[in-house]
């Protein structure tokens, strides 16, 4: 990429020719060195400083003049070190090229051969940045990548172990890079094999290693989420765990900006940028398993916060007899999902597994006979034969204009990610009236609520009964480890609090903590809920514009188990423990 700074004019002169004309030295030095480069080999540069006529960062300094670019004395000079691990130390000494500093959006990088327009291509490819090119010595240039890297190396190699001994057994993707850009597969010395990041470069810088330690020992223990959160001293990374955040390295604070970095390169964002939040992703492959990796970046007072959500794109989904609800439930879905028309809405508060229900009814009423079209935002998994829309407000694509658009595709069965705002709403309502099936979701406490919500939304209570078949709210529980759980004595407040008769005798479990599930006591985590349905009485009740709650009592009334009741029998058959019961759910009856 061109440079953005005018460089000096290039001399036409041979270095030789311009120490003898500035009186540096006279002839028969300049004779004898040319006689012992004959002989040796060696650089003229180098014999005038071995013959003492030339300090080393003059003999730099006139080097550059003759080649008409800037001269940098890297024993002297300020290297940002965060930008220096950027590229990993083999690809430095690959192309004797190190990034010093950034100037914008320019990226200075200091070269024993500035003129290598290969070279600075591929620092300008690795790096997303314009490339500025200055003239250093080669030995200098060695001598400043030993201490970066060895150094950086010993400082970093402790929060780098702490994140790698996260991995008991995990074996990387394919064609590990070998540090000089001929991998199998085509991997540089990043670890990046045609925009796919692959993990397990041993030769990469510590930085680098340390990236890859922390995302592969994340997907090795089930994560869903990396925080990478910087604080006065350090920065802590946690993983999102059935739920749960759990403290599992720290990154000292010297080198948090440069894993930060990092990151952005690998999800192609500013790394220039520090102040605006910035999102982006990356596509990663572990085994025979391609990830997509969501990135989201915020500014904090101790530096930028990082967190990343990771997705198996290769995971086969679950259908509706894996989330953990009871058989009768599952019937019900089932009898629902296969209506002609109307809507069926899933609810709860975010990370409450909505959008996993919803794609496990697709794949229930998938079937070449039907036309089924979603938009999502964003797409988190890949359905075989189901044609998925993402959302792109840049492109104005939003839920209700990628909505309007699917409803002329002659759709059979529709999938709105999230229902949002009131135009979203009317039109998934219409859809429902006529003749199509709609599942969606909205951002409610209970199953009785998303009544009362589309009314706020506008909606009038007649549409709603004419539309909505059922409302499933729900909530995930995680489950406690077969192999350590243990049974829980029952004190009569247990009893009390769980409304069990005094002659109750089956165990009720704890968590204990074993190396099978990380020593959290839980391993995976289940669905309970409960579902609405529309009937006459409460048909009655919306049209009275009633309130949730009397929605909520009539249909237990006609027989719905809340999550509160399925909550409980989760605890009471030993899935789960009296703890997450606590945590789950705060609904009072």
């Amino acid at each position: 990429m061109a440079t953005s700074r005018a460089r000096p004019a290039k001399s036409t002169k041979r270095l030789g020719e311009l120490l003898l004309d500035a009186g540096v030295i006279g002839e028969t030095q300049l004779t004898e060195a040319l006689e012992e480069q004959k002989r040796t080999g060696k650089r003229l540069a180098q014999i005038f400083i071995e013959r003492g006529l030339l300090a080393k960062g003059e003999a730099g300094r006139w080097l550059a003049l003759q080649q008409g670019y800037e001269y940098v004395n890297l024993t002297s000079e300020p290297i940002d070190v965060n930008i220096a691990q950027l590229l990993s130390e083999p690809f430095v000494r690959r192309l004797m090229a190190l990034p010093i500093r950034q100037e914008g959006k320019d990226l200075v990088v200091a070269m024993a051969d500035p003129s290598d327009i290969l070279a600075i291509d591929e620092v300008a490819r690795a790096t997303g940045l314009r490339v500025q090119t200055v003239f250093t010595t080669e030995t200098d240039l060695e001598w400043a990548i030993e201490q970066l890297f060895e150094n950086v190396g010993k400082r970093v190699s402790k929060a780098a172990s702490q994140a790698a001994s996260l991995v008991d057994v995990i074996e990387f993707g394919e064609g590990s890079a070998n540090g000089n850009g001929n991998g199998n597969g085509n991997v540089n010395g990043d670890g990046l094999e045609d925009g796919v990041l692959v993990l397990g470069n041993e030769q990469s810088a510590p930085v680098i290693q340390m990236v890859d330690s922390i995302l592969s020992g994340a997907i090795a223990s089930r994560t869903t989420d990396i925080h990478l959160e910087p604080h006065l001293k350090n920065a802590r990374v946690r993983f999102r765990i059935d739920g749960m955040l759990y403290d599992k390295a720290s990154i000292p604070r010297l080198m948090y900006a440069a894993v930060v970095s990092r990151v952005k390169i690998l999800s192609s964002l500013d790394i220039a940028e520090h102040s605006k939040p910035q999102d982006g992703r990356i596509t990663m492959r572990v085994r025979d398993h391609e990830f997509d990796v969501r990135v989201g970046i915020t500014s904090t007072a101790f530096g930028e916060r990082v967190v990343m959500r990771l997705l198996d794109k290769s995971n086969i989904l679950l259908g509706l007899d894996r989330l953990g609800i009871p058989s009768h439930q599952e019937e019900i879905i089932q009898a629902l999902i296969r209506k002609p028309h109307g809507m069926i809405l899933v609810t709860g508060p975010t990370g409450s597994g909505k959008t996993t229900t919803l794609y496990a009814g697709l794949q229930s009423v998938n079937d070449p006979a039907l036309n089924i079209i979603t938009i999502e935002d964003p797409v988190e998994y890949y359905l075989e034969g189901i044609s998925q829309i993402p959302v792109r407000p840049r492109a104005g694509v939003t839920f209700a204009t990628g909505l309007r658009s699917i409803l002329r595709q002659d759709p059979d069965v529709v999938m709105v990610g999230e229902i949002r705002d009131a135009e979203t709403a009317k039109i998934s309502v219409q859809a429902a009236l006529t003749g199509h099936l709609v599942f969606s979701t909205l951002h409610t406490n209970d199953s009785a609520g998303s009544v009362v919500r589309l009314v706020d939304m506008g909606i009038e209570p007649y549409f709603i009964t004419s539309s909505l078949i059922a409302s499933i709210g729900q909530r995930l529980m995680r489950r406690l480890c077969p192999k350590c759980k243990q049974p829980l004595d029952l004190t009569k407040d247990l009893m009390t609090e769980l409304d069990l008769p005094a002659d109750h005798a089956s165990p009720i479990y704890k968590p204990v903590g074993c190396q099978e599930c990380d020593h959290t006591g839980y391993r995976g985590r289940l669905c309970v809920m409960e579902i609405f349905r529309m009937n006459d009485n409460i048909r009655d009740l919306v049209l009275a514009h009633k309130p949730a709650t009397m929605l909520r009592d009539a249909a237990i009334d006609s027989g719905m188990i809340t999550i509160q009741q399925a909550a409980k029998s989760r605890v009471l058959d030993g899935t789960t423990s009296i703890e997450e019961l606590r945590r789950v759910i705060y609904i009072e009856e």
